[in-house]
Order: C-alpha cells, then structure tokens, then sequence
C-alpha cells in the first residue's frame, strides 16, 4: 500500500498536480465591456397637419395669412451641425409652394411659403428666408449637451395675400428633414 501512495504522489509531482489542483485551485481572465453611442437624432413631435382659415372675401383682399406648425427633436449628446430643412412640397411652381383644391394636381392654388425662424431663435418667426431643401437650412446653432432635452423648431408658414380662391380644402404634402 506504502508503494501505491508513493507512486501516486511522484506520478502527481511529475505531471505539475499540486496540492492546490487537487484542492479546487481558482484561474481568472478580465472581461472587456465596450458600448457604442452613435451620433443619433430622433423626431418627437412631427409637424403634423395644420389648417389656417383663409378668407377671400375680407374687404381689400385677404391679409395673408400665417400658420406655425413645429418640429420636435432630440439629439445624442455632442451631436453639432445639425439642421432642418423642408421640401417644396407636392404641388410646387419653380420655389413657389401651393396648396391645391382637394389635393389635385391640377388647382386651382393658393400660393404659401415656409419661412425659417429667426438666427438663434427657433421659435421666432421673422418670415424672411424661405425653407428650400438642401439649398437654404435652418441650422440649429449649439451643441447638444444633453440626449434628453427636446429642441423645438417653428416652420413659418405664411399663405400670400389677395388670393382670389375657391371654396374647399386646400392642400400639400411637404417633408420635413433633421439633418445630422
């Protein structure tokens, strides 16, 4: 029996089997976490649909006629040069918007604009620079420096003056675009 625990306990020895491997001896790695945050802008509140009352009969021809639909969004923390742009819209005449009678292609029309708001203002309407898709933005000046606050963003709308229209709903479908 004396040969047979000696012989174990060489056997053991040669092979590198301590006493710590028969006691449940421990081996440990690191674990490396990674987490990516892309540079991200979502819409909360899209603009939506709007319906400002024009009335041509108003003695001297209608004044025209302003309408603010908004856009809400927020944007990934450090995220910078972000803008909104706005397409013509459906029935468009060159850079001049048109709402239609029923939506048809063919009018009658009242003529509209998009205006940016004021530099630095986004909620101020100043219905001076028109919203032309990639040609003329409206940028959002400062850096995000929170993921979790909205920015609010005014689209300016303004239906022209002295138009003589039909009775009947009106219409155009626009996109609007964060840009990021």
């Amino acid at each position: 029996m004396f040969k047979k625990i000696a012989i174990a306990t060489a056997t053991a020895a040669l092979f590198g089997i301590g006493q710590a491997a028969w006691a449940g001896a421990t081996a440990s790695q690191t674990l490396t976490v990674n987490a990516s945050v892309a540079t991200n802008c979502r819409v909360t509140t899209g603009p939506g649909t709007v319906t400002p009352s024009y009335d041509p009969t108003t003695p001297g021809g209608s004044p025209a006629v302003n309408f603010t639909p908004t856009i809400v969004f927020r944007c990934t923390k450090g995220t910078s040069s972000v803008s909104v742009s706005a397409t013509l819209g459906a029935h468009a005449a060159s850079t001049q918007r048109q709402l239609s009678l029923s939506g048809g292609a063919g009018g009658p029309f009242l003529t509209y604009q998009l205006y940016q708001p004021g530099a630095g203002t986004p909620t101020a309407c100043a219905y001076t620079t028109i919203y032309n898709s990639g040609v003329s933005d409206y940028t959002v000046g400062a850096v995000f420096t929170t993921s979790t606050t909205d920015v609010t963003v005014n689209l300016c709308g303004q239906i022209d003056a002295g138009q003589d229209a039909a009775t009947g709903t009106y219409s155009d479908l626009v996109s609007v675009v964060v840009n990021y």
